[in-house]
Order: C-alpha cells, then sequence, then structure tokens
C-alpha cells in the first residue's frame, strides 16, 4: 500500500488578481472584529474538487481522466467580485471572495472535473458547487458582517488549465505543490 496524499483540484488566478487580495487583506486585517485566519495571498485558489488524503494508484486513475477535462475546454476569462461568508455572515466559518464574470464556465469546468474524477471513484461533496476563493477561516462561528461589506472587485484575468495541487500541513499553515496540470485545448479567451 503506498502512502496517501492529501490533494485537491483547482485553477488558479493571475498576480494581478493575486496583488488586489493581498491589498484586500490588508484592509480586512485592519478592521476590529473576529478573530479570523487570513490565507496567505499566495496560497489562495478556486478549489474545484477537495479529494482528500488519496493513495497513489488513484492519484495516476485521476491524473489520466483529468487530462482529458483539459482538453475539452478553452480558456475562461473570469473576474472576482464581491465577499461573503459560509454558512452566513453572522455565524461565519469561512470569509470568501465570490466569482462574478465567467461564474458558468467555472461550474461547467466544475462539473466536468467531477465526472472525471467520479470514474475513478472520487465521491464529491453532497452541497452544490459555488465558484469561490476562501480568503479567512474561524475556528467558532463569529459575526463578520462589517468585513463582507468591504468592496472588492479584481482585474479580468483568464483561466487556462486546470492544476493538480498537493497540500501538505504543517505549523506554518499549508505548503501547496503542483503535482500536474491540465492546459485548456484553445489558451485563447
Amino acid at each position: 500500500m503506498s502512502e496517501a496524499i492529501r490533494t485537491f483540484v483547482a485553477v488558479s488566478i493571475s498576480e494581478g488578481a493575486r496583488r488586489q487580495i493581498a491589498d484586500l487583506l490588508v484592509t480586512l486585517r485592519r478592521q476590529p472584529g473576529p478573530a479570523v485566519r487570513w490565507v496567505r495571498p499566495e496560497l489562495v485558489h478556486l478549489t474545484l474538487a477537495f479529494l482528500g488524503e488519496v493513495p497513489q494508484e488513484f492519484l495516476a486513475a485521476a491524473i489520466a481522466r483529468l487530462s482529458g477535462v483539459g482538453r475539452q475546454h478553452s480558456s475562461i476569462t473570469a473576474q472576482l467580485k464581491g465577499l461573503g461568508a459560509f454558512p452566513s455572515p453572522s455565524r461565519a466559518r469561512v470569509v470568501w471572495i465570490g466569482t462574478e464574470r465567467g461564474k458558468n464556465e467555472v461550474c461547467a469546468l466544475q462539473a466536468d472535473v467531477v465526472k472525471a474524477l467520479r470514474s475513478v471513484g472520487y465521491q464529491p461533496e453532497r452541497r452544490p458547487f459555488s465558484p469561490h476563493l476562501t480568503i479567512g477561516r474561524l475556528r467558532m462561528p463569529d459575526d463578520v458582517s462589517k468585513a463582507v461589506t468591504v468592496h472588492f472587485e479584481s482585474e479580468p484575468f483568464a483561466i487556462d488549465r486546470v492544476i493538480l495541487f498537493r497540500s501538505v500541513l504543517g505549523p506554518a499553515g499549508p505548503v501547496y505543490s503542483v503535482l500536474a496540470d491540465f492546459p485548456f485545448a484553445a489558451q485563447t479567451a
């Protein structure tokens, strides 16, 4: 039996949008309010499927199936806009940035990723997919209503590949590394 590897499938955002998120996080950290563990900007991504701890044999099969997903899609022009919280701003556990432009295309991409992974034994979450980027987490539910009123809108950026990431948890937070990436068939929007 091989070692299990903690993994997820995601898309990255542009460096420009990442800088804009970094500026947003500076603003949010200055606000009084509950203790939110804000995500480091370099770790922000849009998760399509969290696989969890999976054996290497599963990864090999998943990689084979995900390569086909990339070939089915062309570049998506996306834009991030607005803040929110799960399950609600008054009892938040997660603070997120929403996807505005490209939302339907990202949802279609996520559905294709899940379909490919299901064929190799993946069991997706039961909750409906909502394209977002997690930017903060709370240990206990708390009210972040004021934080989610901060205006945020990123520059438009291209999504041109799906990435399979490895996540190693450590005392300083997670470290992500690319296991495989799957470029889209057409790279232009």
